[in-house]
């Protein structure tokens, strides 16, 4: 009988970082059976920050920095991000690769079932300057209330009283089967989602070709295209995870819609723009060009 080859996969150590990776690592198991998948959970300088308490945002680094010191040494063969959590900038002997189909990229509300009705004063909690922003541009709301920790930290916090209400990503919560705690979903052409959110990737040494071969049919062309897209522009921009700036470029299968707003941190000033083109690299130069030309740079930086 052949042996079994091994396939070790790191990810976060949170509940949803090792659904995520069980996901990826499900999907490869259906295409090869007799690979013998191993998981490894890793707490990152990022995830001992979050749960210390109401820290400043940290850099994307601090989520995938342990992390990738494995793959380079050799110590994990694939690591599973949720995309939207890499740093567009990674080590020149690694590669990231979209995997599977999107989640929903939405934003959602948990608390109140309509953020069209909330009082200004209504506490929202959240960690995201994008979304601390866009409450303040689209509805106003000026108590938005800083969250950290996991998303069952923030239910805990948000279920004691601390918070009237607070944004999540749509997609964490399917993939931890809590769909039922979702009280309203954020239109994702006006309340535009962080890039590549819902999106998952895997990060691997480049030369290593058995695990090339492997996820080659996790795959999907349109999915990276799109993610692509987004992170170009991120790279373009020059932003980082303290950016209040939302990208989504929305796959319509003609044709993809790309959605991009960037605010200041307060949410009083805004450049917005959507257009559509079917060449995604296209897209992203333009929008990029665009938003340059309109003075993003003076709005990110003030």
């Amino acid at each position: 009988m052949k042996a079994k080859r091994e396939l070790r996969i790191a990810s976060r150590a949170s509940q949803l970082a090792r659904i995520q990776a069980a996901l990826v690592g499900n999907a490869i198991n259906q295409k090869f059976p007799n690979l013998n998948i191993t998981y490894v959970p890793v707490t990152t300088t990022g995830d001992r920050s979050a749960e210390m308490g109401n820290l400043p945002p940290r850099n994307k680094d601090d989520f995938v920095r342990e992390i990738e010191v494995l793959l380079l040494k050799d110590e994990v063969d694939v690591a599973v991000h949720s995309l939207k959590d890499v740093p567009s900038k990674t080590p020149n002997e690694l590669s990231v690769q979209t995997v599977l189909q999107r989640e929903d990229p939405r934003d959602v509300l948990v608390g109140r079932a309509n953020v069209f009705c909330l009082d200004p004063s209504t506490k929202i909690g959240t960690s995201s300057p994008r979304r601390r922003a866009l409450l303040n541009f689209r509805f106003n709301s000026n108590n938005v209330a800083y969250i950290r920790g996991n998303v069952d930290t923030r239910l805990r916090k948000l279920d004691s009283d601390e918070y009237d209400s607070i944004l999540l990503a749509a997609a964490g919560l399917h993939r931890l089967n809590l769909r039922d705690r979702i009280d309203a979903y954020l239109d994702p052409s006006s309340f535009i989602p962080a890039p590549c959110q819902g999106t998952l990737a895997v990060q691997f040494r480049h030369d290593d070709e058995q695990v090339v071969s492997t996820i080659a049919p996790l795959q999907r062309a349109r999915v990276e295209a799109a993610a692509n897209c987004e992170r170009e522009i991120v790279r373009t921009l020059n932003a980082d995870c303290t950016s209040p700036i939302g990208i989504y470029c929305e796959d319509r299968s003609a044709e993809y819609v790309l959605h991009a707003i960037v605010l200041n941190s307060a949410g009083t000033e805004t450049l917005e723009l959507r257009i559509n083109d079917h060449d995604p690299i296209r897209l992203a130069s333009n929008m990029a060009n665009s938003l340059i030309a309109m003075g993003v740079e003076e709005l990110l930086h003030s």
